[in-house]
């Protein structure tokens, strides 16, 4: 059986304490009705027989609505209640065991409180991550330092799960939180204190999709700081002035060739994997004049005394992520991880043209000029075609892998020229 699909986009967390005299029951029907897209039953002040019935109560109100409702911490309470699963924290049960216990068709979610609980949960199968807090919180005091924006930002390139925010979302931070590319973000007192919870969840429902754009276009906004560097470079600055040591810019090449062989490997294995005929036709047609392309750059740049077939780790572990994302045998998946090398080096070619003065007197113009050339921004714009229909109809685990893909491919296109200027 497959887990059921879900929706972190607004993810409401309940509190007894803060709803006051207001039926619980009816403040989560209500936002329900806004827009709510998941609901996490929280109790931390009720015995487990009242948390078992009102579990159990929730379950059948949200019965036909297609929204899931999640236990918090209590593994026995979702079983008992057959819930849709449980959120966990660093100090609950270990997931593993939770995962044992419930199932594989059950949802789990953890809370991550710094960097290295985000790393870490990509060696586990949640579902997805809760980053907690964002900011301070009157709701939880118990809690770690907060990531802010910026640690945010970076927890969503590092993870492989979709990532939901906790910790002081409300009206006020929702999008500036939505911007750092978070799957959605998990509401407590905006909601559960509200008089209007209809009203305040569809406000913040029409906040959370007015932040989205499409796939493509978020993922390279997710990666500004990642680009930023890679214009920053010392190696593509000196190649740009033509101030690059020649032996350096030949050791690039040769990790390039290198690199570029199993990449053009597994473009043409995307290709198989494409259901519709004429991009089938069309990514192979592409492929195909890429490699003829950039072998014959690298032929004419590169001496044959000079190859060398001895990857450098950075070329090997680049390679090992397009591997992988190969062998998912999804193309969504395989196609996200490929793609930022051939988006950044057109957008690398591109800028380089504008700082430049790339006359046929440039030691490196020829590499300028062949990433720079009109055919790369238009390979580029095919791939968004294919990427985007497919990161709309994919699922929200499906999409979390492919932001992953594209983001850790993406901070490896900075490290592969950092190897080359760092190289011993």
């Amino acid at each position: 059986m497959s887990r059921k699909r879900f929706d972190l986009s607004l993810y409401l967390v309940t509190d007894r304490r803060i709803a006051g005299e207001r039926d619980l029951k009816e403040q989560v029907l209500k936002a329900v009705q806004g827009g709510c897209t998941m609901v996490q039953l929280r109790e931390k002040d009720i015995d487990t027989r009242q948390f078992v019935e009102e579990a159990r109560a929730l379950m059948r109100a949200l019965a036909g609505t297609g929204v899931p409702l999640i236990i918090n911490d209590r593994i026995d309470v979702a079983l008992a209640a057959d819930a849709d699963g449980v959120h966990i924290g660093q100090s609950d049960m270990p997931y593993e065991d939770a995962r044992t216990l419930l199932g594989d068709e059950k949802i789990i979610g953890l809370s991550v409180e710094n960097h290295q609980e985000v790393l870490e949960a990509n060696a586990l199968d949640v579902d997805y991550i809760g980053i907690s807090p964002v900011f301070s919180t009157a709701t939880k005091t118990d809690t770690a330092t907060p990531f802010g924006l910026d640690g945010m930002r970076q927890a969503v390139l590092d993870s492989l799960h979709p990532c939901v925010a906790i910790g002081g979302m409300n009206r006020k931070t929702a999008g500036d939180v939505m911007a750092q590319g978070v799957d959605g973000i998990a509401v407590v007192s905006d909601i559960m204190a509200s008089d209007e919870p209809e009203n305040v969840a569809r406000t913040l429902r029409q906040m959370v999709e007015s932040s989205r754009s499409d796939w493509c276009s978020e993922v390279w906004q997710l990666i500004e700081p990642v680009r930023e560097r890679i214009w920053r470079h010392p190696f593509l600055l000196q190649l740009a002035d033509g101030s690059l040591p020649q032996e350096q810019f030949t050791a690039y090449l040769q990790q390039d060739r290198l690199y570029l062989q199993a990449y053009y490997e597994r473009m043409f294995a995307i290709a198989e994997m494409l259901p519709d005929a004429h991009d089938k036709e069309m990514f192979r047609a592409f492929a195909r004049i890429s490699k003829e392309e950039e072998e014959g750059l690298h032929k004419m740049l590169l001496g044959a005394n000079q190859l060398t077939e001895t990857m450098l780790p950075m070329t090997k572990e680049y390679v090992e992520h397009e591997r992988w994302a190969t062998d998912t045998h999804v193309p969504a998946i395989a196609l996200a991880a490929i793609f930022p090398c051939m988006w950044i080096y057109s957008a690398v070619g591109a800028h380089l043209q504008t700082i430049a003065c790339v006359d046929e007197q440039h030691p490196y113009g020829e590499w300028i000029r062949c990433y720079a050339d009109p055919m790369m921004a238009q390979g580029v714009e095919e791939v968004k075609r294919l990427l985007n229909p497919m990161a709309d109809t994919a699922s929200t685990l499906v999409k979390a892998m492919m932001r992953w893909a594209f983001c850790q491919a993406s901070k490896m296109e900075y490290e592969f020229w950092d190897q080359i200027t760092n190289k011993p």
